[in-house]
């Protein structure tokens, strides 16, 4: 962190959320000479690469847990773990009583968009289970220090969603199963070779083949066409032909996803109600579904009604709600979204990646630009051979963001010098209250579990 020979007239930032966009937007400021403070709900930075990407992708994490390391382990920058908007630390006070030059929200989408059925949330995790609650056990679970919520991941769960996040959870369900089924017969096998080489080839070399495995595939149900689903971004100002071959580009993804994971897919079907019994959901009610000017239309209720004893919703993340931040359906409100600005005044507030979209999905990560393609999709899908950087288009959207900012900025006064030592003097509280002592490696050293993956 800033050491006291530091405090002199300049800016000092919040930035609340360390992983990939909060720590590039951190790096950037600090680099051209501002205080940044680094408020961090969890102990560790890493975000959606630790809790939301499936743990097969173990040196793409890897990697990028070094990339934040060495973006949050500047002298110009304060670490603050621990810390929770809304609940550690109330935003309105960060804002007006601090004095901080500016506040970036970086933290992240990572409320589960509702599953759309009244009165759905009252069976969660009794059948229903939220997308980013699964992914983060899944993640974790097998870590001894793990104290959270257990799930029992069953045969022919229904999978509610459409984009890539799905298909992790279709992946998840479909490993996980196999390898149970697998294990009852006295075989151990690997997660990471059974995504990497698929279902049916992990099998055959142990004289297997899926149907003798004796397990009922996972099915996701869509609201729209395999044609619409968001596996791969189309530009806006794309040609006709160019769209139309994306969107059969999409076909061609979902069927080799599901080859590999034998899984099963069901299109226009949306969510019309659930099967209770006994307290929990058992199943879930469908209508049928057709597309008129880009908008989903029920054509039919009640057409289909799977059971099955494990739901997952992966229909997406947004943002969660912070008191003091207003909100319009389940975005921020924004005095300038072009700029992400969210509140002037005399601490400037931002919003930046997944905040600012509005998303919280890993494809927004993938690459940079308008049009996300089906190369980088199957290979984060697993279906080729090829690694990507699974951070970079986040880091240069941050980066460019960070540039905006840092010219705002530009044109404030900075802080006064006995302003800067008593807003380092709160952040140093809020430090000692969580146990955090000034060394940045030897904290994530620390508080590293000995059995992460």
């Amino acid at each position: 962190m800033a050491s006291n020979h530091d405090i002199t007239s300049r800016h000092v930032v919040g930035v609340v959320g360390a992983a990939t966009a909060g720590s590039e937007i951190a790096r950037i400021l600090a680099a051209r000479g501002a205080i940044v403070v680094v408020f961090e709900q969890n102990a560790r930075p890493y975000g959606k690469i630790e809790d939301g990407l499936p743990r097969w992708h173990v040196k793409q994490r890897h990697d990028e847990y070094e990339e934040i390391n060495r973006r949050l382990d500047h002298p110009n920058i304060a670490y603050v773990p621990l810390t929770r908007m809304g609940r550690d630390l109330d935003f309105d006070r960060l804002r007006i009583e601090w004095g901080l030059s500016a506040i970036v929200l970086a933290h992240g989408a990572w409320r589960d968009r509702p599953f759309p059925v009244e009165g759905a949330d009252r069976f969660i995790d009794r059948g229903l289970v939220y997308q980013n609650r699964l992914i983060y056990w899944f993640n974790h679970y097998n870590e001894k220090s793990y104290d959270g919520p257990t799930y029992r991941l069953t045969p022919g769960a229904i999978v509610v969603g459409g984009g890539l996040a799905s298909i992790d959870v279709v992946k998840v369900l479909q490993i996980e199963t196999a390898r149970a089924a697998m294990a009852a017969r006295g075989i151990k096998e690997d997660m990471v070779r059974l995504e990497r080489e698929g279902l049916d080839p992990v099998l055959a070399s142990h004289q297997l083949d899926f149907a003798t495995l004796g397990v009922a595939p996972c099915k996701l149900y869509y609201r729209r066409r395999v044609l619409d689903m968001p596996l791969s971004d189309i530009s806006p100002d794309a040609p006709p032909k160019r769209r139309e071959a994306m969107r059969q580009a999409r076909v061609k993804i979902l069927e080799k996803a599901m080859r590999k994971f034998r899984f099963e897919f069901q299109e226009l079907r949306a969510p019309s109600g659930l099967i209770v019994e006994h307290d929990a959901v058992v199943g879930v009610k469908f209508s049928a579904t057709e597309i008129e000017d880009s908008h989903v239309r029920i054509v039919e209720s009640d057409v289909e009604a799977p059971r099955a004893e494990l739901t997952v919703s992966s229909i997406g993340s947004i943002p969660e709600p912070i008191p003091g931040i207003t909100q319009k359906g389940e975005t921020y409100t924004y005095a300038d979204q072009k700029t992400g600005l969210l509140m002037d005044g005399p601490t400037i507030v931002f919003a930046c990646g997944n905040v600012l979209t509005g998303k919280g999905n890993i494809k927004d990560s993938l690459e940079s630009g308008t049009e996300v393609g089906t190369r980088v999709a199957e290979a984060y899908l697993g279906l080729s051979d090829e690694e990507i950087p699974i951070a970079d288009g986040a880091r240069k959207d941050a980066a460019d963001e960070a540039a905006v900012i840092s010219t705002i900025l530009a044109a404030r006064p900075r802080l006064a010098p006995e302003a800067v030592a008593s807003l380092m003097r709160r952040v140093e509280d809020r430090q000692r209250e969580v146990g955090y002592e000034g060394n940045y490696r030897a904290w994530i050293a620390k508080v590293t579990p000995p059995d992460l993956e």
